[in-house]
């Protein structure tokens, strides 16, 4: 990230707006510390998708993330100005805390896999049956899951899952993506959002959460607020990419899931910080189709 151009160019304006380096408090920083952590992502990502746009000759017709990767996507669009959305992570992640340490017990979402979405739902039915206040959160693909509720819930959860030969592999200090927090999503939206400018985006947005295409400034607003209440489904959002057209997928960022997830419904190929090393020898690998702040584009590569 120091030598890279791309990344310099981001990291130069978001010095600037933070007040410090971004990459000596990234390199310092705690596993929660959310405005480092998606002040980074976002940066390293948007250098990425500029490194993609300069170099591939690709015409987006969408854009879209899942997460905290919409609103990197409404950054790279246009839809919420780059600078704006230094201050946007810093002021929505002071609410986010604020809420979270103020609640009577500690909340968080816990992510697992090699259980299918069928035993998960049965799983959580049978936990809120016997008192505990469990919400689905996230439906990466029918392996892939995360689930929010209160920690010492979670904690038992977490053993359920493991006696059913699931593995747990990641847990957040905080909930996300259920209606549980519909109180967060509130006050995000009064001493946040609606303090910031939207604007119409250069390519129509995804939404991770129904699956349309968002054209209007307001509507991107309230799109990424019901993030926060509505469990994500990666699939929604591939049927979006195919409804809108989109011949193939380019994932933007370090290579992870999202790839295998898209790749056996569409063309897809990756833009990681390796594959841009990679491209004075190796060119861009063209999208493949597996057998059985992502972007889409039309033609071949």
């Amino acid at each position: 990230m120091r030598r890279n151009e791309f990344v310099q160019r981001r990291l130069r304006v978001a010095d600037e707006v933070l007040g410090y380096s971004l990459l000596d408090a990234y390199a310092k920083a705690e596993i929660y510390d959310w405005e480092v952590f998606e002040t980074g992502f976002m940066v390293l990502t948007l250098a990425l998708a500029d490194w993609t746009m300069e170099n591939l000759d690709i015409d987006p017709v969408l854009c879209g993330g899942q997460s905290f990767g919409a609103i990197v996507a409404a950054v790279f669009t246009g839809a919420l100005d780059y600078p704006d959305a230094i201050e946007f992570i810093r002021a929505s992640t002071a609410v986010e805390t604020d809420y979270f340490n103020g609640l009577p017990a500690p909340m968080g979402c816990l992510f697992f896999y090699r259980l299918d979405s069928a035993s998960v739902d049965r799983l959580i039915e049978q936990c809120r049956s016997d008192g505990l206040d469990l919400e689905a959160s996230v439906y990466l693909d029918d392996s892939v899951h995360a689930v929010s509720g209160p920690i010492e819930h979670l904690k038992i959860f977490r053993q359920l899952i493991r006696d059913r030969g699931g593995h747990a592999f990641y847990l957040m200090n905080r909930a996300e993506h259920c209606p549980s927090v519909a109180p967060l999503r509130e006050r995000l939206k009064n001493e946040v959002y609606q303090k910031f400018t939207w604007n119409t985006p250069s390519l129509p947005l995804l939404s991770d959460v129904t699956g349309e295409l968002l054209h209007h400034p307001d509507a991107i607003m309230e799109d990424l607020l019901d993030g926060w209440v509505s469990p994500v489904h990666w699939t929604t959002v591939v049927e979006g990419i195919r409804t809108a057209g989109a011949d193939n997928v380019l994932i933007i960022g370090p290579r992870n899931m999202f790839a295998r997830i898209t790749n056996n419904r569409l063309p897809t190929a990756v833009v990681t910080p390796k594959v841009i090393d990679e491209f004075p020898v190796k060119g861009f690998p063209p999208p493949t189709l597996r057998s059985s702040k992502a972007m889409c584009r039309k033609g071949a590569p």
